[in-house]
């Protein structure tokens, strides 16, 4: 058994409106539409599915971490194990190649990434401007836009694993000659918008899909330098980025820089990013407002990320590539929550103060030696 606060019996500590997201998205039930489960048996399906082919030893205290809410495995987890197919990692990061072959294995990909449950995220850096020469077949090349829309009716139409809206992300470096055109793609005009507002599923210009200039090395070094030949046209792309954003939102900035730079690919959260097409993320967090001691931290730290490696053994995956770059890359990501509640406990004020500096430190330390 695990430290700390009691196991619940059941999800009676569920408010209303967590009982419903967990009944409507994660229970199981049977053919009629019947929840089957409750908060404690997922707990005992989703330790020992996944765990059950890597460490029969573990799966009653992991099952214990997750019952007691300390330990939460991504939502895919939680849906996806013990199902006949169980794709639980998360989102599937891409690129799209300037071609025909590679516009049609993207949306290939994509539409089996979002069925299966992966959210999607895609840098269309590579594509070639609209309005280029095309000199194999004629005519002109559509942009990277065109395949973006494509996509994003790909998810329209497809529910993640059956049962959720499809989660898209499109990035654009700042240099490609489209720039302008993606960042104004989402300003609707004003009789969409008005359709949208009397009902949200009314289809308009990449609604399924968050949209961000990518800013690498490059634009800082031109935005900063008044005699760099991208100068001028490093501020018009910010200065007209944030103009949009501050009227709909959209587009965001991705960030590209330092030791990091090159991982472009990336997924709407942001939970991992990536340089390497077909890379995937794979999510559990901690709940810190659970977590009575440090030293209890640490041991949940240890079982946490034993489950998170062996969801790299156990998940299926939409296409054989990423099989491929996940034997390879074996990312995990292991996320903290729950520190406002954890502050409140121990009546710090939200702000950094040494003990939970020491608990940050053990976080990075005892995370890098389970792995």
């Amino acid at each position: 058994m695990t430290d700390g606060a009691p196991i619940p019996k059941s999800g009676e500590d569920f408010s209303p409106f967590a009982r419903g997201i967990y009944e409507a998205k994660y229970a199981f039930k049977d053919q009629e539409g019947n929840v089957t489960e409750d908060w404690p048996d997922t707990a005992d399906r989703v330790a020992k599915a996944v765990l059950e082919k890597v460490d029969l030893e573990n799966i009653d205290e992991v099952a214990d971490y997750i019952k007691s809410q300390k330990f939460m495995p991504g939502g895919r987890y939680l849906y996806a194990s013990g199902r006949d197919f169980h794709q639980t990692q998360n989102c599937l990061l891409m690129k799209c190649e300037d071609s025909r072959e590679g516009w049609s294995e993207l949306l290939a990909n994509a539409s089996m990434a979002l069925m299966t449950g992966a959210g999607i995220g895609i840098d269309y850096s590579d594509v070639r401007p609209s309005g280029s020469k095309i000199t194999k077949t004629g005519g002109e090349a559509s942009g990277p836009i065109s395949v973006m829309e494509m996509i994003n009716e790909c998810g329209r139409h497809i529910m993640q694993g059956g049962s959720r809206r499809s989660a898209i992300w499109a990035g654009l470096n700042w240099r490609h000659e489209d720039i302008f055109d993606f960042i104004d793609a989402k300003n609707w005009s004003e009789e969409v918008r008005e359709l949208k507002e009397k009902d949200f599923n009314f289809p308009a210009r990449l609604d399924m899909t968050n949209i961000s200039v990518i800013l690498d090395d490059d634009f800082f070094t031109a935005y900063e330098n008044p005699i760099n030949e991208y100068h001028e046209h490093a501020k018009s792309v910010y200065n007209k980025t944030v103009k949009r954003m501050l009227k709909t939102a959209e587009p965001g900035f991705s960030i590209d820089i330092g030791e990091n730079a090159g991982e472009t690919l990336r997924n709407a959260c942001t939970e991992v990013t990536s340089s390497e097409d077909s890379d995937i993320c794979n999510l559990g967090s901690i709940n810190l407002a659970n977590v009575e001691t440090i030293e209890e931290f640490k041991k949940i730290i240890d079982k946490a990320v034993l489950f998170l490696i062996a969801g790299t053994v156990y998940s299926h995956v939409p296409y054989k590539k990423v099989e491929e770059i996940r034997e390879k890359n074996r990312r995990l990501g292991l996320g903290l929550m729950g520190i406002h509640e954890w502050l409140l406990k121990r009546g710090y004020k939200y702000e950094p103060n040494e003990e939970f500096r020491e608990w940050l430190q053990v976080y990075e330390t005892a995370s890098r030696e389970s792995a």
